[in-house]
């Protein structure tokens, strides 16, 4: 123990005072005896005694208190050992950088880790003292960082009071580096970053601090204090229609994690289908170990869409124990194929490829009816019946099956028209205008007259392309699959016709429209530009056909892109098909959520919405042309966790930040100052009350 004004400690020497007062007090007079008072002595001598104790314990009181006065007034100080970084008072920088990730929501011991965070920067906040400028960062994926340091400690110690784990995983390198930011534009000398997290490997991506070698010094306090942090995690979730388990079926696969030094046996997992658990089961997983499980389940009777869930028993981590997916049932989309050119050899047939597109191996998930005939049959076809229909090379129709197909079409049907050596433009524009986005031109052969050598350099090829529409939603920006196709015949197209909201979706490398799209009434019309098998072009042949040819029907048919309905994670954006609709409104779990109308939905294909900051299910609320408002339930979609957060392993030394820059990356044993004349100082006044109370009592 020291003291910080050892010559107060002179005062001691007031010790005597007292003493001497109490010897003098204990003098007596000469005895005299008198024999009338002999019997009263006897009566008086335990009331004698009982003042001599009084008088010795207010002697021991007084010269505690002359004892007390200089040693608070000397401020006696010691220390001790603590496991948090040493504080020094005084004007200084500080930012506290406190995870509140949804793995700080962790309970050890009874608390969690974001408590045991916002406990020990508040009792760093206290030891920095009022001169310090502060600021608080958050560490979760995402967050709002402040634009300044602080002196209001009030206010930082209500925003540490009020932060919750978010549903996102930590970004710590984003953090630090934010915090060196506000930092460096700070004049004092002293400054420093306290990371205050679990150090979960998956929080630090490693390498060096985001500062120089004058940069911030780093204290880094583990809110786990080393303790273990084992925990089991749904960390996948797929959904798909089943077709083995009935036309109702529904397969879900789940991937369960065990992140932890220990075996879990007999884990139970449930599924639980439109809020109703229907099956469960069992794991056993090793340390580490990822298993998949699969349920087979049916849909509730009268519904396409329902939600899906994967749930294990409550751990130290809820918010990972459970996610979620929306199923929906197969889509059977009825298409006609009108057969313009067919051939006895199925290999030269016009549609060969445009059926091997559609069904695939001839798989019954396949998801399309596919009908086809030729044109001649068109008139005993109940066109009412079918999704889309496509003429490919189709000689140009009677007026009288031109108004049923543009009849279909406006009740909501989609028609696909791809030219050939059979059509005709001349004859195309006296009849097929109502059925075209734009009228037909002579086609143009960029081969001829070219030799052999030649021909593959003079082709065509598609650009430009749409990418935002939903038919080139499964292709990269630059899709080899679709630019590397030859085209050495095309169709040029004329005016437009009588059509809404005509597009070109795609163009040729010479200008030319290579997939024009319209609407009429509530249907949609597509004309693609060349042949749909490879007469005219080798696209077929090249793997993005495929694709193209499945998008477009879907598109045709106003069904959801495949995928639509998948499982996004917590702070993705969602891209929704408007569908036509005039108003879209997304809610969330929270009731929280985006209406899209007005210039944000009108014509837009497709909207995006960046609001997913909660794991759930968003349900979409759409009104069409009509002013009718329902659920679309097709539109739905869950949103989950980023399963990264859910491995709490501690991060290996060497992605530790702060790595020679002060410290090593980890908070490290100090000793701490105790200032005891506090205790003093109070002492002292129990000590004057104490006396107060014995003077009274004498008199």
């Amino acid at each position: 123990m020291s003291f910080l004004a050892p010559l107060l400690l002179l005062g001691l020497l007031g010790l005597t005072v007292p003493i001497t007062i109490h010897l003098i007090g204990r003098r007596r007079a000469r005895v005299v005896r008198f024999a009338a008072l002999e019997f009263l002595i006897a009566t008086k001598r335990r009331t004698a005694r009982r003042f001599q104790l009084r008088e010795r314990m207010l002697l021991v009181v007084r010269v505690l208190l002359c004892a007390a006065l200089p040693l608070a007034l000397a401020k006696p100080i010691t220390s001790c050992a603590s496991k948090g970084p040493q504080i020094a008072r005084g004007p200084q920088a500080a930012v506290l950088v406190v995870d509140d990730s949804f793995t700080a929501g962790y309970r050890l011991e009874g608390r969690t880790l974001l408590g045991r965070a916002t406990d020990e920067a508040a009792r760093l906040l206290t030891q920095l003292g009022p001169e310090a400028e502060v600021a608080v960062v958050r560490a979760s994926e995402g967050a709002i960082h402040p634009t300044e340091l602080s002196r209001e400690h009030l206010r930082l110690r209500d925003q540490l009071a009020s932060l919750s784990p978010t549903a996102r995983p930590a970004d710590l390198d984003r953090a630090l580096a934010r915090a060196a930011q506000l930092l460096s534009g700070s004049s004092h000398e002293r400054r420093t970053i306290y990371l205050l997290s679990p150090l979960t490997k998956g929080s630090l991506r490693g390498g060096d601090p985001p500062w120089g070698a004058d940069g911030p010094a780093l204290e880094v306090l583990d809110v786990r204090d080393g303790a273990a942090l084992p925990n089991l995690a749904v960390v996948g979730l797929k959904v798909e229609p089943d077709p083995g388990a009935g036309s109702r079926g529904i397969a879900a696969l789940a991937e369960i994690t065990n992140h932890s030094l220990l075996p879990a046996v007999g884990l139970t997992v449930s599924l639980r289908v439109a809020g109703q658990i229907i099956a469960r089961g069992q794991l056993d997983l090793a340390p580490g170990e990822t298993k998949r499980k699969r349920f087979l389940a049916t849909l509730p009777p009268g519904r396409r869409t329902a939600e899906i869930a994967i749930e294990l028993p409550a751990d130290a981590l809820t918010a990972d124990d459970r996610r979620q997916a929306m199923a929906q049932l197969r889509d059977e989309i009825r298409v006609l194929l009108v057969d313009g050119d067919p051939h006895a050899a199925r290999h030269d047939d016009e549609l060969f490829y445009v059926e091997a597109a559609l069904r695939p191996g001839d798989r019954a998930e396949a998801g399309t009816v596919v009908s086809k005939i030729t044109p001649d049959e068109l008139d005993d076809v109940e066109i009412d019946q079918y999704d889309v229909a496509v003429l490919a090379n189709v000689a140009a129709l009677p007026a009288e099956d031109v108004a049923r197909l543009v009849t279909w079409v406006k009740a909501g049907g989609g028609l696909l028209v791809a030219p050939g050596d059979r059509v005709d433009p001349a004859a195309y524009e006296r009849t097929m205008l109502p059925l075209l986005p734009q009228s037909l031109r002579d086609p143009i052969d960029t081969a001829w007259g070219a030799a052999p050598d030649e021909r593959a350099a003079r082709a065509l090829h598609l650009t430009k392309w749409e990418a935002d529409h939903p038919i080139f939603a499964p292709f990269a920006v630059d899709a080899p699959g679709l630019a590397e196709a030859r085209f050495t015949k095309i169709v040029l197209l004329g005016p437009t016709t009588d059509t809404d909201d005509r597009k070109v979706l795609a163009r040729f490398t010479n200008g030319a429209a290579a997939l024009v799209e319209a609407r009429k009434g509530d249907g949609r019309l597509l004309l693609f530009a060349s042949t749909l098998d490879r007469d005219w072009n080798d696209l077929p042949i090249h793997p993005g056909y495929l694709p193209l040819v499945q998008e477009s029907i879907r598109h045709l048919a106003r069904r959801r892109v495949e995928g639509a309905t998948a499982a996004i994670i917590v702070g993705q954006s969602a891209s929704l098909p408007t569908l036509d609709l005039r108003k879209l409104e997304v809610r969330g779990p929270e009731r929280k959520g985006a209406v899209f109308e007005g210039g944000r939905i009108e014509g837009r294909r497709s909207v995006r919405f960046t609001g997913a900051d909660a794991p759930g299910v968003y349900r979409v609320i759409g009104t069409d042309r009509t002013g009718a408002t329902r659920d679309r339930d097709e539109l739905a979609f869950a949103v989950n966790l980023d399963p990264r957060g859910s491995d709490l392993a501690p991060a290996p030394a060497s992605q530790l930040p702060g790595a020679g820059s002060g410290t090593e990356g980890a908070s490290r044993p100090s000793e701490r100052r105790v200032e005891l004349w506090h205790a003093i100082a109070a002492a002292l006044l129990m000590l004057l009350l104490i006396e107060s109370v014995l003077i009274q009592r004498a008199r």
